[in-house]
C-alpha cells in the first residue's frame, strides 16, 4: 500500500507539467521488433532506434521515426538499401500504428469505406479512430492451437480469447489494457516445471483444467504521462525486457506481470530509465484460492544507455531486491543514486546486482551485442578465477545478428551464447533472489548453465514467414539435498563448498530445443500457423527423455507462446 501511494503522489505531481502526446508501448514480442531489429542495424547510427535497449518500446516515437526513415528512403533522400518485403513491413508497420502518422496516406480513415457501424474500417483493427482530442484502437485477441506430445501422449492446445485496447486522450494520457481467458495443457516439460515451482511459465494466478490443463486470466494495462520535452512517465502492470538479445540477463519477461512504475530520460546520446516495481516473493504452496495474500518484494531498477559512438551503443545496470516485509524505502525512487550505498544505509539486506551491455554496428547487416552481470564483484577472486570461488558470481552474453544473410534478403541469422554461474542472482535470504510469482526474473533456467542459441528467421514473401531455432545448454543440477547453485530460490549459505566452484558442478543435465514455425498473414495480425518441436534432456547416468510435439492453429494481435527452456 506505501508503494502505491508514493507511486500516485508522484503521478500528481508531474500532472501539472504534461504537454505533449502520450502514447502506449509496442508489446513485448510482437512482431514490429523484428522490423525494427533490421532498421537498427541497417541504420546504423539513428538518432531514435539506437536506443532499444530497455522494452518495450513507445509506440508514438518509434512509429514516426520510422515514418521519417521511409520518407527519406521513397524520396530518394536516403541511402538506405530496403528490399521489398522491408517496404511492405514499413508501410504495415506504419498502418497498423496510424494514430501516431504524420502522413495522410496512413490515415486509419483512408483505408476503405467504415462498415458495421465504424467496425473495420481499416484492416488493421476492429475499431480504430483518431480525432483532434482522443485516438482510440481496439483489437481481438485470439490464439487457437491444437497438436499433439509424444512423451505422454496427450493432446496439447491453446485456447485465447481477449482484447486489446490502447489510445490517448486530450494529449496529454496515454492508456492500454489488454484482457485474455485462456486455457491449455502444454507438453510434459512444461507440466513438470508447474509442479516443481507452483508457477505456470509466464503467467500468475491458475486453476487446474481438464485434468492437465490450465485454466488463468491475463490481464494487463497502464497509463502513460509526458512530463516535458526529455521525460516520460509509465505506470503499468505487465512486463519489461532490458537488452539487445534473445535472452536477457538484465531483465526478461519470463515471469508474470508486475507492478510498476518507469521513468524515461532522453538526452541527446543519453537514455536513462529508472524502474520501481512490486514483485511477488516466493512462497511454498501452490496458489488454490484468489483470497490469498501471497508475499510481495520490491525491485528497483537504474538503466542508463549512452551512444558513444555512431555505431557503438554501451549500457550502465543495477537494480536492488529487497524484502516487502520491511516495507517500501521511498529513496528508490531517487533516479540518481547507487543501490548498494543507499541500502547499508537503509541497513537492509536485499541483494543488488550490477551489470554492463553493448550494441556495436560495424556493417549495414551485422550486428554484435552482449551483456554483464555481476551479483559480486571482487576483484581477488576474478583475479584469480581458477581457484573457482563461490563468491564469482556473474554471467555473460554474447550475441550476433546477421541480417540479408549470405547475400540473401530478408534471411536473418542471429547466434548467442549465455554463461551463468552458480548461486547468480541467490541472496543469503532465499525470498530475496531474482525471482518474481516462482519464475526466474531473468534468464529461464535459473543459473549454473552454459547456453548456445541458433535462429534463422526467413520472409520469402510478403505474408510468408518461417522461423527455425535450436537451443542447447548443460547445467549442473542440485543432487543429494546439496546445493550446486543452480537453483536461484535456495540461499546461498547452503553451498556445498567455498572453491571449486564452476559452471556445472552437480548433476549434468544436457538438453537440447530444435523448433521450426511457417505462418502465413491472412490479414494483417492474422496468422494460420504450423509448429514442429523436438526436445531432449539427458541427466548424465539417467535415462534420457525425449519429446516431439507438434501444433496447427490461427492467431490474431497475439504473440505466440512459447516454452522455450
Amino acid at each position: 500500500m506505501q508503494f502505491i501511494k508514493s507511486i500516485i503522489a508522484i503521478c500528481f505531481f508531474v500532472m501539472p507539467f504534461i504537454s505533449k502526446a502520450q502514447s502506449d508501448f509496442i508489446s513485448l514480442n510482437d512482431k514490429q521488433y523484428a522490423l525494427i531489429d533490421r532498421l537498427d542495424i541497417k541504420l546504423r547510427n539513428d538518432s531514435v532506434l539506437r536506443s532499444t535497449t530497455v522494452k518495450p518500446l513507445n509506440r508514438q516515437i518509434t512509429t514516426q521515426r520510422i515514418e521519417h526513415i521511409y520518407t527519406g528512403f521513397i524520396t530518394n533522400s536516403s541511402d538506405l538499401s530496403l528490399s521489398k518485403i522491408d517496404k511492405y513491413n514499413i508501410e504495415n508497420f506504419l498502418k497498423t500504428n496510424a494514430d501516431w502518422t504524420i502522413s495522410p496516406a496512413y490515415n486509419f480513415n483512408s483505408s476503405r469505406k467504415p462498415n458495421y457501424q465504424g467496425l473495420f474500417a481499416t484492416p488493421y483493427h476492429l475499431y480504430a479512430a483518431r480525432e483532434k482530442d482522443y485516438s482510440l484502437v481496439v483489437d481481438p485477441i485470439l490464439n487457437i492451437q491444437t497438436g499433439k506430445s509424444s512423451e505422454n501422449g496427450e493432446n496439447i492446445f491453446i485456447n485465447t480469447r481477449g482484447i486489446l485496447i490502447r489510445g490517448q486522450i486530450g494529449k496529454k494520457l496515454g492508456f492500454y489494457t489488454y484482457l485474455s481467458d485462456n486455457q491449455e495443457r502444454d507438453p510434459q516439460y512444461v507440466q513438470n516445471y508447474v509442479t516443481q515451482n507452483n508457477a505456470l511459465p509466464g503467467q500468475g494466478f491458475f486453476k487446474a483444467y481438464s485434468v492437465t490443463g490450465y485454466d488463468y486470466f491475463n490481464g494487463r494495462g497502464g497509463i502513460t504521462l509526458n512530463t516535458g520535452k526529455f521525460f516520460d512517465l509509465q505506470f503499468a502492470y505487465d512486463k519489461l525486457f532490458i537488452g539487445n538479445g534473445y535472452r536477457s540477463l538484465f531483465l526478461s519477461d519470463f515471469s508474470s506481470n508486475y507492478l510498476y512504475l518507469r521513468f524515461a530520460t532522453h538526452l541527446g546520446r543519453i537514455h536513462y530509465e529508472t524502474i520501481v516495481a512490486e514483485t511477488t516473493a516466493p512462497f511454498l504452496q501452490a496458489v488454490q484460492s484468489q483470497h490469498k495474500s501471497l508475499p510481495n518484494n520490491f525491485l528497483a531498477i537504474h538503466h542508463l544507455s549512452w551512444q558513444i559512438t555512431k555505431r557503438l551503443n554501451i549500457g550502465l545496470y543495477e537494480n536492488a531486491m529487497e524484502n516487502g516485509s520491511d516495507g517500501f524505502k521511498i529513496g528508490y525512487l531517487n533516479p540518481i543514486i547507487f543501490y548498494k550505498a543507499l541500502e547499508q544505509d537503509y541497513g537492509i539486506a536485499g541483494k543488488t546486482n550490477i551489470g554492463f551491455d553493448f550494441k556495436w554496428n560495424p556493417l549495414k547487416n551485422i550486428q554484435a551485442y552482449g551483456q554483464l552481470e555481476f551479483n559480486e564483484f571482487l576483484f581477488n577472486e576474478i583475479i584469480h578465477y581458477s581457484r573457482g570461488s563461490w563468491e564469482n558470481k556473474q554471467g555473460a552474453q554474447l550475441g550476433f545478428k546477421y541480417i540479408d544473410a549470405l547475400g540473401i534478403k530478408n534471411l536473418d541469422l542471429q547466434i548467442e551464447g549465455n554463461v551463468i554461474r552458480p548461486y547468480t542472482y541467490t541472496n543469503g535470504d532465499s525470498s530475496t533472489g531474482f525471482t518474481n510469482y516462482n519464475q526466474p526474473l531473468a534468464h529461464p533456467l535459473g543459473a549454473n548453465f552454459k547456453e548456445v542459441i541458433v535462429i534463422l528467421k526467413y520472409q520469402p514473401a510478403a505474408k510468408w514467414y518461417a522461423t527455425a531455432k535450436v537451443f542447447y545448454h548443460e547445467q549442473g543440477l542440485d543432487t543429494a539435498g546439496k546445493n550446486f547453485g543452480s537453483n536461484i530460490f535456495r540461499s546461498y549459505v547452503t553451498r556445498t563448498q567455498d572453491f571449486g566452484v564452476f559452471t556445472g558442478a552437480g548433476q549434468l543435465v544436457k538438453s537440447l530445443l530444435a523448433s521450426f514455425t511457417l505462418s502465413y498473414e491472412i490479414m494483417p495480425n492474422f496468422f494460420i500457423e504450423g509448429n514442429t518441436s523436438y526436445r531432449t534432456y539427458n541427466i548424465i547416468n539417467k535415462t534420457p527423455t525425449n519429446d516431439f510435439f507438434y501444433t496447427f492453429g490461427i492467431r490474431w494481435n497475439i504473440a505466440r507462446r512459447e516454452f522455450e527452456f
